[in-house]
């Protein structure tokens, strides 16, 4: 999985203002006198699902951790995983990896005690995928049915 550091409009910016007037001809000081992008290969040990579909989206999300280190969550099946990383993005195998049992998730929040995730779990409505009496609807059902569901916010220390 690769982790960017930055959006890649920032990126493209960055790149464009250090490679014109002064920071081109060779003069290493000011903005670009060190490096402000690192991509990160990090194996997490499990199947990542994602896709940039804006209906059914499965993404990954990193989440800072103030003392330092992140932590990363994404989509393995009927799991959101998150890991964490310290501070030079390297995986902390000292802490396992923390299985959450959510259809999917929108967002995960760090601290130095756990985090937060924002997910989706089957809605409590039973019947018809889990939402009830369709005829209780205005107008007619969805054709096909579509499952309802709940959101969650669950944290984790």
């Amino acid at each position: 999985m690769r982790l960017y550091h930055a959006l890649i409009a920032t990126t493209v910016a960055l790149l464009a203002a250090c490679t014109s007037g002064l920071e081109a001809a060779g003069t290493k000081n000011g903005f670009c006198a060190k490096p402000r992008i690192r991509i990160t290969d990090v194996d997490v040990g499990a199947a990542i699902e994602a896709n940039e579909d804006e209906a059914a989206l499965k993404l990954v999300a990193i989440a800072a951790i103030p003392g330092g280190g992140s932590r990363v969550a994404f989509q393995s099946g009927n799991n959101i995983i998150v890991r964490e990383l310290d501070a030079n993005d390297k995986l902390v195998t000292s802490s396992p990896a923390v299985k959450v049992p959510l259809h999917d998730f929108a967002d995960i929040y760090a601290d130095k005690n756990g985090f937060v995730i924002l997910g989706t779990r089957d809605a409590e409505g039973g019947g018809t995928l889990n939402c009830g009496n369709p005829s209780n609807l205005c107008g007619s059902a969805p054709s096909p049915a579509v499952p309802c569901y709940d959101m969650y916010m669950a944290r984790y220390d």
